[in-house]
């Protein structure tokens, strides 16, 4: 049986991701093979159709036995993964009748400067190699190709780690010159193929993903000795941020009768430890005592986990839950502490003062056991294990505090003055409580609607701690901030920390329901005081048979459309939050709403929903009449409004919409279709998404884009062949020709994409002024279309005054509502960037990157 002749399948292109090389197809479609610099050489002898038992002869004098052993494994994974595909004779005379392009060689680079030695450099955000039959094509910022031969490419390659030339694969071998090799680098890098790792751009990595620790001021945990006191212990669950909820018990606790507490328990002082850490560290030392923790949706599995530890390793060990995430309707707490056995005392709604007569009534025996007094019965807002006793009790439930100030802010009191860690974040409360009963959140179910207000004095006190201990993010957690008039003077007041301290930098916050102008005027006041933070409109979703079902009737949503203008016009960020997966939403109903916010010009931020503990849709009677099914974690599967596949469809759709419109990759080319040739954004968004998973081969880069840009934020090859797909599909699906008008848009939305090879300020003339055209249209209700190719030429200009290109977009912020990743122009969204929380160097960075005019 003859030997099949191989080559190189079609289309292969070399990617690097994560410190590895990998071969496949920029399509995805099928799975990518993890290959290393030498494989080039013997990828470099099938680029055309060839024998590979004559690569096999070729070796037989050169490598030993088991060498040759090792390769031939590899060329057969290779073919039976689809590396390397069958050729017939026929291809095989084609080729070899076709005159070869001649590829630069290292040879070719001789003329350039040779790069330093110690200088460390990497490829590009957007490397790619495409193998072809000639050598192997890399592509430059500008759209051209570049063949280089298997030694250049190889040399390039190599640099996927970060090395320096001295470190490189090819250097040190018999027979190089490094002299040699270090002038073809510096011609890579003059090609913006390679880029040499500096100071400034490591740093501005470091700046945005490391935290600086936080100094204890006090006495910590190792500073003290057991004194026969019981221990409390406190476990946060992030390093990141001073957990508040622990820190209200932790001064509820040492207030409590004017310390009476404290003469039969030691509050081991609040820091952040790995569980591990934890149990071997402060347990070991004081022993057997009280776990209070605190439940969140992301906190409520590892504090499960502690705690079943915990009670392995002594049962004697009392473990006290509370927080949102602990179960409050009474047969779904009893089934949870069913299947938790490690929980002794499930604490529901407010837990400071709960949590302090809990503590009150637990002694400590003559054998040293911690053991309930019968006064534990008379706790009211509890669930517990009553000694002896396989059944459980459970207490009336307890009212909310009148004034929360009874409880002493931990941060005035010291709590978290012995802190250490990373902290990026400190949290603030100015109230509690929630006017709204939306079924899909227990704000509102937990806080019986009534608002509370803690002091201004006591809240002023706690954002100047946080602005002294130069801590970067506010998180303010009310349900409704805005709402209240004394809100805007709270963000005044954060300003003038942030002037004098140069912290907080970005202020996170539930923004009110009911949108109004203060909220505007708000945002101002972060956005002018160089603070990141934006109006989210908390819409969750337009339909009226959504919003009846979820019981968000009264909060309208023509006041939303009030607030856009209002926006709008002050130049201010903006955007809305969607949930996917609501009871009543359907497909369609889901494709309105995204709809509406890309014709508002809108950012939308979609979250799916995940029925929470204590939420009314959590409640047995709703989940029942709204047949709702959800996974181990809560989120929502299917309901009676769509089935799994169409949630499915939903989230696909939404991942389409992220990338276009979210990251601005379509979002010109979007807006001219619809203005001037009648194809609304989602049947746009639904036609290429329908395109790339049934051919998704037919426009590898248009694929990728929707496929992977979300998580992977690079375009490899670059922007111009994804522009160049997106006018073939437009042609092949609506007959659209690529005119000076299409043109124009694929040229300024390929301008706005940032690419880290190309030198801003950039500026292009086109053909039409996209400017004028944009800012004509670009509003509500805008019916007179006055067509692109009417306009005469403009300039057009994008720059990067915040190194968006150079930036680790992941850590650019604390709470990633907004989209970094367009560029500034004079038709971008307004985005709020902190002046020195992403700034490198650039002493011109804007506050506030706002559309001109």
């Amino acid at each position: 049986m003859n030997t099949p002749l191989l080559r190189v399948m079609p289309g292969a292109v070399i990617l690097h991701h994560r410190g590895q090389l990998l071969l496949g197809l920029l399509s995805g479609s099928m799975a990518s093979t993890t290959i290393t610099e030498a494989d080039l050489a013997l990828l470099a002898r099938f680029l055309r159709p060839q024998d590979p038992r004559a690569i096999m002869q070729q070796l037989a004098g050169m490598a030993p036995p088991a060498a040759r052993e090792a390769l031939a494994r590899r060329l057969a994974g290779w073919h039976q993964r689809g590396i390397l595909v069958n050729a017939s004779q026929a291809d095989a005379d084609s080729s070899a009748d076709s005159s070869p392009a001649s590829p630069v060689r290292v040879d070719d680079c001789q003329h350039v400067g040779a790069v330093p030695p110690g200088l460390a450099l990497r490829l590009g955000r957007n490397f790619l190699v495409q193998i072809d039959a000639d050598g192997f094509l890399v592509q430059r910022g500008d759209g051209k190709s570049l063949l280089l031969d298997h030694e250049l490419v190889t040399l390039l390659v190599g640099f996927f780690d970060g090395r320096q030339p001295e470190r490189h694969f090819l250097h040190g071998r018999p027979g190089t010159d490094p002299t040699r090799l270090r002038r073809a680098a510096g011609w890579l890098v003059e090609q913006k193929l390679l880029f040499p790792i500096t100071d400034e751009t490591s740093a501005r990595r470091v700046q945005l993903s490391e935290v600086p620790r936080q100094q204890a001021v006090g006495k910590r945990w190792c500073d003290i000795e057991a004194d026969g006191r019981i221990p409390i212990y406190f476990t946060p669950h992030m390093e990141n941020h001073f957990p508040l909820a622990l820190g209200m018990i932790f001064s509820a606790i040492r207030a409590f009768r004017g310390g009476a507490l404290l003469e039969r328990y030691l509050p081991v002082p609040i820091t952040y430890l790995e569980p591990a850490a934890f149990l071997e560290g402060p347990y070991r030392k004081f022993g057997r005592g009280i776990w209070l923790f605190s439940n969140y949706m992301w906190s409520d599995q590892l504090n499960l986990e502690v705690s079943r530890r915990v009670k392995q390793d002594d049962p004697g060990n009392i473990c006290i839950h509370g927080g949102p995430s602990t179960p409050n309707y009474e047969q779904a707490c009893r089934d949870w502490m069913a299947r938790h056995d490690s929980v002794d005392i499930a604490v529901h709604g407010e837990g400071e003062v709960t949590t302090t007569q809990v503590l009150a009534a637990i002694e400590r025996d003559e054998k040293g056991d911690l053991v309930f007094d019968k006064a534990l019965a008379e706790v009211e807002g509890i669930t517990y294990r009553p000694p002896g006793s396989k059944e459980l009790m459970r207490t009336p439930p307890r009212l909310r505090m009148a004034q929360p100030d009874v409880v002493p802010s931990p941060y005035a009191e010291g709590v978290f003055d012995v802190y250490e860690g990373r902290v990026e974040a400190a949290i603030v409360e100015t109230n509690r409580g929630c006017p709204f009963k939306c079924t899909f959140c227990d704000w509102g179910s937990a806080t019986n609607q009534k608002i509370t207000k803690f002091e201004l004095d006591r809240v002023y006190a706690e954002i100047e701690w946080i602005g002294r201990r130069r801590v970067g993010v506010l998180w303010i957690a009310d349900a409704n901030f805005g709402m209240l008039k004394r809100d805007l003077e709270i963000a005044e007041r954060i300003v003038a920390v942030k002037r004098q301290f140069g912290y907080p930098r970005e202020v996170v916050v539930n923004y009110t329901k009911n949108a109004n102008e203060r909220l505007a005027e708000i945002i101002k006041v972060f956005s002018d005081g160089g603070i990141i933070s934006q109006g989210i409109i908390s819409i969750q979703t337009s339909d009226e048979q959504t919003l009846e079902i979820i019981d968000r009737k009264n909060i309208k949503t023509e006041k939303y459309d009030e607030l856009i203008d209002v926006f709008s016009n002050l130049g201010l960020p903006l955007s809305t939050d969607l949930m996917i997966g609501l009871p009543g939403i359907t497909p369609a109903a889901f494709d309105r709403d995204l709809q509406r916010y890309i014709d508002a010009d809108v950012a939308v931020k979609a979250y799916p929903t995940q029925l929470l503990p204590n939420s009314p849709m959590a409640h047995p009677a709703y989940i029942e009449k709204y047949r709702i099914r959800a996974d181990d974690e809560g989120y929502l599967v299917s309901c009676s409004s769509y089935s799994a596949e169409e949630l499915q469809q939903m989230k696909w759709i939404y991942h389409v919409h992220t990338a276009a419109d979210g990251y601005s990759a379509l979002r010109y080319v979007m807006r001219f279709l619809q203005w001037e040739h009648d194809i609304p954004a989602m049947r746009l968004l639904h036609d290429l998404a329908d395109q790339v998973q049934t051919e998704p081969d037919r426009y590898p880069a248009m694929t990728w884009v929707l496929r992977f840009f979300n998580t992977e934020k690079c375009m490899p090859g670059g922007w111009r062949r994804f522009y160049d797909e997106i006018a073939q599909f437009l042609a092949a699906r609506y007959g659209l020709q690529r005119d000076s008008a299409l043109d124009t848009v694929l040229t300024v939305n390929e301008l706005v994409m940032p690419d880290e090879a190309r030198d801003y300020p950039l500026g292009r003339e086109l053909r039409h002024d996209f400017v004028s055209y944009f800012r004509t249209h670009n509003r509500l209700g805008v019916t007179d279309i006055k067509a692109l190719s009417s306009y005469g030429p403009g300039r057009f200009t994008v720059s990067d005054p915040n190194n968006i290109r150079l930036t680790d977009i992941e850590h650019q912020q604390y709470d990633n509502h907004q989209y970094f990743w367009e560029l500034n122009s004079a038709v971008c969204r307004p985005q709020s960037i902190a002046d020195a929380g992403i700034d490198s160097g650039n002493d011109t960075a804007e506050v506030g990157q706002r559309a001109a005019g």
